[in-house]
């Protein structure tokens, strides 16, 4: 594939590492939240990736049909497409965005392309280049990925509404969270009416226990959270779940076996509705507060010199987290950990979280090279709402330590 993937290569390198907030005044950011709002055009469901598998089954995809995806991105991404009986087949990133590469995706589009599906990677909102006219003369359906990237903006449009459809998350790590959960949003009438189908025929409320527990926990991480029970809390939770007292985000089955788990085919459950009421209405200072703490990061770390995620000019990105690309990053995860510093780990594999062979789910090694020497090298820096000013220092006096090992270039 080479470097044609790269659309800043025509940027200054000083440009190429200065990252991006500069955030159009006039923005109508209520419009960009309140898309998401559920009604006749959104339908809830317990996970992102359950909303992604609705609106695959909605737009007809079965056997014998191929669905196009970065090759950045989570690995229940690919496994929604296999539970609908469609092969994923992966695109490259553009090094520079960590968004899909659109001259890539557009390379393999093919007689058996049904689905493309356009990622907006850590809220930065992806270029579709061409893809949507592709698309439209194509008959392919465009969903976009928005599970990082609610509120975010490309050339003063919501994401979610660039494409004929898209699904968000409001898992515990993502733009703001209820525990467990998902939307789909269609913007076609043809494909709203299949979707409300499937959604009544083939989704069922979930458990009263199971809603009233994540409720509980929900409710609990947005009072009492803090950056530095970041990594107990993740443990303690991921135990928990595996011991089966709580839903994790992903059950081992997930991120395994391509064959779907058991009560996969939820919808988000009416006793909980209230909680996206609540979450959306909370989005703007979410995001504000995002922006804030990124400012602070592209302040210091441009000084450095350090690469960073850099996207369209026209784009109006949400932050959800701040890459960094470094070496040696095993070695400053442990040490982050020791220190009880926040630092995630996405994506590191082309399927996060690596779990199970690349194979299972469709992907085999050198499909994506720019995405997998990212994988190979990425950190990211915590935005939430509950990340203070002194806690974004903390982690830039962390990473000062280690400057040296500190990327100034793309993978």
């Amino acid at each position: 594939m080479g470097n044609h993937c790269n659309f800043l290569s025509n940027l200054s390198k000083t440009d190429t590492r200065m990252g991006r907030l500069k955030i159009n005044p006039n923005l109508n950011m209520d419009s960009a939240i309140s898309i998401w709002q559920p009604g006749e055009w959104v339908f809830p469901f317990i996970k992102g990736r359950v909303a992604l598998y609705a609106l695959l089954k909605a737009a007809g995809v079965g056997p014998g049909d191929e669905i196009l995806i970065p090759g950045f991105t989570c690995v229940v991404v690919p496994a929604a497409v296999q539970y609908s009986g469609a092969q994923p087949v992966f695109y490259d990133i553009d090094p520079a965005t960590l968004n899909g590469c659109p001259i890539s995706a557009a390379a393999l589009i093919g007689p058996k392309t049904k689905v493309l599906i356009l990622q907006h990677t850590f809220g930065m909102p992806a270029d579709p280049g061409d893809l949507r006219k592709i698309c439209r003369q194509r008959n392919i359906v465009l969903v976009e990925d928005c599970a990082h990237a609610i509120g975010a903006c490309w050339e003063s449009t919501p994401v979610g509404t660039l494409g004929d459809a898209a699904f968000c998350s409001f898992q515990w790590s993502k733009p703001v969270t209820t525990g467990l959960g998902g939307l789909a949003r269609v913007n076609s009438s043809d494909l709203n009416e299949k979707l409300a189908d499937v959604f009544d025929r083939d989704f069922k409320e979930p458990g009263l226990a199971g809603s009233l527990t994540l409720a509980f926990l929900s409710g609990l991480y947005n009072k009492f959270f803090r950056p530095s029970l970041y990594w107990v809390a993740r443990d303690s939770y991921q135990k928990l779940a595996r011991m089966h007292l709580v839903q994790g985000s992903s059950s081992e089955e997930e991120l395994n076996d391509p064959r779907m788990p058991d009560k996969y085919c939820q919808k988000f459950g009416k006793i909980r509705l209230h909680q996206i009421n609540k979450v959306l209405g909370e989005m703007i200072s979410v995001i504000e507060h995002r922006r804030k703490i990124a400012r602070i990061y592209i302040e210091r770390l441009a000084t450095w010199g350090a690469f960073m995620q850099t996207g369209p000019e026209n784009a109006d990105p949400t932050y959800l987290r701040f890459p960094v690309l470094v070496e040696n990053r095993e070695d400053i995860l442990t040490q982050a950990r020791l220190r009880r510093i926040e630092l995630g780990d996405w994506f590191n594999a082309p399927l996060h979280p690596a779990v199970a062979q690349p194979s299972v789910f469709g992907y085999e090694l050198g499909m994506c090279p720019h995405a997998e020497r990212t994988a190979e090298r990425i950190i990211n820096l915590p935005t939430h709402k509950h990340v203070s000013a002194r806690d974004a220092e903390i982690v830039l006096s962390f990473l000062e330590e280690r400057r040296t090992q500190i990327a100034r270039e793309p993978a």
